[in-house]
């Protein structure tokens, strides 16, 4: 089997030959080629080739588009700041006062507005490289996340308490330009749509606030965005647990795991009603952890969640850029050792 076949298998819920590895890669990818990230902002074809160099060096199997920079908030209208080797973040959101800003917003074209045609164009090339043997995946934030980007993620937080309608007002606005972007970004050729959300753990809000300010919007993104036919991933960095049902009900097809939550008790709690995917501490074990390390700890949640197939081996969130070469290398030797079907507990 080549990647492509490998990783959507096992979505499928068939098995493969091997459990399939994909490692949260940006910016290792980056420093592993010799870039800096803001050259790769600037430069479409640098981070194009960074991700094909080490999908063929290091022999996983999924390439990344240059995901979660807050494209889709800066083309609203909200100010990043650039630095020269660490992602993008916003210094200042679009929306400090709901009556005097929630009307200038304009929903952005995707392929004329701020970087999302840069974006667009990165999963173009990456298809045309990797077409029919190693899968894409394409990004596109969740609507709470877009929002707190918007109007800053304390205040959104505060809002959920003190203006819960003009919350509700700005969550509809960026739903409707996540509908148009993960669109856009199947139509570029993704073969997975990533959707991602660091601020919905339980972590950062309660069950409660979760079931009324975040699951509603994405439930709806989900729906609107199974109609490309392209399989739905979910990342939410932090401990998850108590909503993991939650997710399955919005309808993804893949749950991305952080390292906080069990792996173990995930699986019992999911089923194998969905691919899980993770979780190798990304710090612990993959940067300051010995290949010896790296093999045990993927050994260890292969047999927690991957038995039965539905499983892709992975970091439990972002790669360090400083994680050593040696470590992706003996994740991929451990789903090689440790991952054939069938594996025997």
């Amino acid at each position: 089997m080549n990647s492509y076949e490998r990783v959507m298998a096992v979505i499928k819920g068939e098995l493969p030959d091997r459990v399939p590895v994909i490692p949260a890669a940006r910016e290792w990818c980056i420093r592993q080629a010799g870039f800096t990230f803001a050259e790769v902002l600037e430069s479409p074809e640098k981070y194009v080739f960074s991700q094909y160099y080490c999908v063929k060096k290091y022999k996983y199997d999924a390439v990344w588009d240059l995901f979660a920079i807050h494209a889709e908030s800066e083309a609203l209208g909200s100010r990043i700041q650039i630095s020269r080797d660490i992602p993008p973040s916003i210094i200042e959101p679009i929306i400090q006062d709901y009556g005097k800003d929630l009307g200038r917003l304009r929903l952005p074209n995707p392929y004329k507005d701020g970087r999302l045609p840069q974006m667009l164009t990165i999963i173009r090339r990456l298809k045309e490289l990797c077409e029919g043997d190693i899968p894409v995946l394409g990004y596109c934030q969740a609507p709470f996340r877009h929002a707190a980007m918007l109007r800053g993620l304390e205040k959104a937080l505060r809002d959920t308490k003190k203006a819960p309608n003009q919350l509700k007002e700005l969550l509809e606005i960026s739903l409707t330009g996540l509908v148009h972007w993960g669109i856009a970004v199947a139509e570029a050729g993704a073969d997975i749509i990533c959707i991602s959300d660091p601020t919905v753990s339980q972590d950062v809000m309660s069950r409660d606030t979760w079931l009324e300010f975040g699951f509603p919007y994405l439930k709806r993104l989900v729906n609107a965005l199974k109609k490309t036919g392209k399989p739905l991933k979910l990342h939410v960095c932090g401990d998850t647990t108590d909503r993991l049902e939650t997710f399955v009900e919005a309808g993804f097809d893949i749950l991305s795991l952080d390292t906080k939550v069990d792996f173990e008790q995930a699986r019992k709690k999911v089923g194998d009603k969905v691919c899980l995917f993770g979780n190798v501490c990304p710090n612990t074990t993959l940067l300051f952890g010995s290949p010896q390390d790296v093999e045990n700890d993927s050994k260890k949640v292969i047999r927690q969640a991957g038995l039965s197939g539905r499983f892709i081996l992975s970091s439990g969130c972002m790669l360090s850029p400083d994680t050593p070469g040696e470590n992706v290398h003996a994740m991929v030797e451990a789903a090689e050792t440790h991952g054939r079907y069938p594996i025997n507990n």
